[in-house]
């Protein structure tokens, strides 16, 4: 947003007044802190009648800063130092994608999604819920402590995030109401260590001494419910009869 207060420069004498019939070609800078971007609709702007207005002036980053007029041989001027803070919320953006990780086990680095300005600024009044979606490919389950997250001072910092079900590469949607949505760098899921076993197909019912007509199909698997197609152990086969009380 532009300043509500544009710069106005003035070209002086040694006594400090307005040399009327200067058309002095003056520029802006940005004095402190450096990293920002000034934009104005014209800049360097020549004077006219020694004065040089300029408009629509704006800051990108949140910050206090000076400003620095120059031209030619001319003494500088500083401005005194004004404060540029965070716009409304418009955007999502993760500050920190989700990590690679095996099937069922919590990313080492977990997500973090910022609420930001149209200028990439942290909004830190904003409390605004934010969820978190798998966005490819389909069949996957995304599991978090919680999910959706609440903002605090403008971040949502997610924990215990894993995907289940699904092996392969894959990213993540973040979205809240009435903000544009964001979506992670890629990260990639594989099969983890054998965790659990775990019926594919159950037995049907049968009649005393004869074979189920469907057998039973136990699979090894992570701690994701992906297949260790690798793993070759021995599964123990239990019977649990059910009584039933007259």
């Amino acid at each position: 947003t532009s300043f509500a207060v544009q710069p106005v420069v003035t070209v002086q004498d040694a006594g400090g007044n307005t040399v009327t019939a200067s058309t002095a070609l003056v520029t802006l800078a940005i004095t402190t802190p450096a990293g920002a971007t000034l934009a104005c609709t014209l800049n360097p702007k020549a004077a006219v009648a020694g004065v040089d207005t300029f408009a629509a002036c704006k800051i990108n980053i949140v910050g206090t800063y000076t400003l620095t007029a120059t031209s030619g041989t001319l003494t500088a001027a500083v401005s005194n130092s004004f404060t540029i803070t965070a716009g409304s919320a418009t955007k999502l953006a993760f500050t920190t994608s989700p990590s690679s990780s095996t099937g069922g086990v919590a990313f080492a680095a977990q997500p973090v999604v910022t609420v930001q300005d149209a200028n990439a600024n942290t909004v830190t009044i904003s409390t605004a819920p934010v969820t978190l979606t798998i966005t490819t490919p389909a069949g996957a389950t995304l599991a978090c402590t919680a999910n959706p997250v609440s903002a605090v001072a403008g971040v949502a910092t997610f924990s215990g995030c894993n995907v289940r079900l699904k092996t392969g590469t894959f990213t993540l949607t973040a979205a809240s109401s009435g903000l544009t949505n964001a979506v992670s760098t890629s990260f990639t899921i594989t099969v983890g260590p054998a965790a659990q076993l775990a019926f594919t197909t159950s037995p049907s019912g049968s009649t005393g001494g004869v074979a189920f007509a469907t057998q039973p199909k136990v699979t090894v698997q992570d701690a994701g419910g992906n297949t260790v197609t690798t793993n070759t152990a021995s599964v123990d086969r239990k019977s649990t009869r059910l009584n039933s009380s007259h």
